[in-house]
């Protein structure tokens, strides 16, 4: 038996597998193939940016490797006989009103009102691939994939784990390279701050899915936890620092209470290993640890403790005041926000950064969108797998208010698998019967 979410998006109903494609042999391999494109897209993107970026920068900047692991998933889908127009149907009316503005939106706003369209049709190029990621990836787990929503997760956090490697090891290999930018780095990243994206990612994984563990899976979860803060602290980044904090304090606001020691447990020893390991490959002033306790309590005023930032929220709502309904287009920013100083892409602030795009029209269509997500928040049981992909997101989102994780691909890609994950998960365990929770009739026997 597959099962299909109903229209209203509030449960499954249950219907015979028609075979075809999926039913056959090769088929059955298609969930491993893309479990494995999750994995292998953060360390993919790491190698072939270190390579190959100073002569194809283009490959840095989109994030090619990471763009082709969504392309994948949308392959296989279709090749396991995912119908997008079906599962368009399928989604939430509501979702599917706000879907439909939002394409309206993007679209005017990027093919007529941006005025520099060669910068904007490639990134609304790769938000059409996310957009689509998103709707085969949440097909198939509600669907033929349901069983596999936790191994993507796991995925995930291994290639997390494969970038930090390789990440590791080519700083080492560069130690005594005096040309190389350490800030700009170029190993999957275009700033340092950036690495608190894959330590996030980690972090709220490994917290979400070791709280309720033990054993063994408990040690591997406190591992994956220290290398993802390792990574946060590594980046120098107060904001990635306390999103991943966050991420710990929602996964043990919404799990049970018996999980709490457990995750307080992996907190101390994630941050006891991370922070004095840290240590040990510090090539810049600009990373680690001090940095971020320098930073946090730095006297600079306001507008200099949040780097700048206040400058260009500023610039950034003066631009969007001059086209508030459709806004700008994507890919105009730094051509057009002065305090940019022609080097930011965003105005590291998700809410600024969707408005200045798409305008209020796209952004409230975003929302609308997303309000299924917000509903499904109150159904009050929660397994590991929704803990960890809520926190994740959560974390990232945090994140988006002071960062760019809703702009740079691997964290939108991210905070796309998580909520889709979050989505399917709580619509399958509100189709579960529910256990009778009164008192038990004693049977008196003769």
């Amino acid at each position: 038996m597959n099962f299909t979410k109903e229209a209203d998006g509030t449960g499954l109903k249950s219907r015979p597998s028609n075979g075809g494609t999926f039913g056959s042999a090769p088929a059955a391999f298609i969930p491993a193939l893309a479990g494995m494109a999750l994995l292998l897209a953060a360390p993919a993107f790491a190698l072939t940016s270190w390579l190959v970026a100073s002569d194809h920068p283009a490959i840095l900047f989109y994030a090619f490797p990471v763009l082709a692991a969504e392309i994948a998933v949308i392959i296989l889908a279709v090749g396991a006989g995912l119908d997008l127009r079906a599962a368009f149907s399928r989604l939430h009316p509501t979702t599917r009103l706000g879907a439909g503005i939002w394409l309206s939106a993007i679209a005017c706003a990027n093919l007529i009102i941006a005025p520099a369209r060669a910068a904007a049709v490639p990134l609304l190029f790769t938000t059409l691939i996310h957009a689509c990621f998103a709707l085969a990836l949440w097909s198939l787990v509600t669907s033929r994939w349901t069983l596999h929503r936790k191994d993507f997760l796991y995925c995930t956090a291994a290639g997390v784990g494969l970038f930090g490697t390789v990440f590791g090891a080519v700083i080492v290999a560069e130690l005594d390279n005096p040309d190389f930018d350490w800030l700009g780095v170029g190993i999957g990243i275009t700033n340092i701050r950036q690495l608190g994206f894959y330590g996030v990612t980690l972090v709220g994984i490994a917290f979400g899915l070791g709280a309720s563990t033990r054993g063994w899976h408990w040690l591997l979860a406190a591992l994956g936890a220290a290398f993802g803060f390792w990574l946060v602290i590594l980046s120098g980044s107060r904001v990635a620092f306390g999103a991943a904090i966050i991420a710990g304090i929602i996964i043990g606001a919404l799990g049970e209470s018996r999980q709490r020691a457990s995750l307080a447990m992996l907190i101390t020893l994630a941050l006891a290993t991370a922070i004095p390991a840290s240590y040990l490959l510090i090539p810049h002033e600009s990373w680690g640890f001090d940095r971020i306790i320098d930073r946090s309590f730095s006297g600079d005023g306001v507008n200099g403790y949040a780097s700048g930032r206040l400058a260009i929220w500023k610039e950034t709502w003066a631009a969007i005041l001059e086209s508030p309904f459709l806004g700008h287009g994507e890919g105009q920013f730094r051509s057009q926000v002065a305090s940019a100083g022609n080097g930011l892409n965003h105005p590291h602030n998700a809410l600024l950064q969707f408005v200045y795009q798409w305008g209020l029209v796209g952004t409230a269509a975003l929302a609308l969108m997303l309000a299924s997500t917000v509903r499904n928040l109150r159904r009050p049981v929660w397994n590991d797998v929704r803990l960890a992909s809520i926190g994740t997101a959560t974390g990232l989102l945090a994140m988006a208010m002071l960062e760019g994780s809703l702009y740079h691909t691997f964290p939108v890609m991210i905070v796309i698998l998580c909520l889709v994950i979050a989505n399917a998960t709580s619509a399958a365990m509100s189709a579960q019967p529910q256990r009778p929770t009164g008192p038990r009739r004693q049977i008196n026997r003769p």
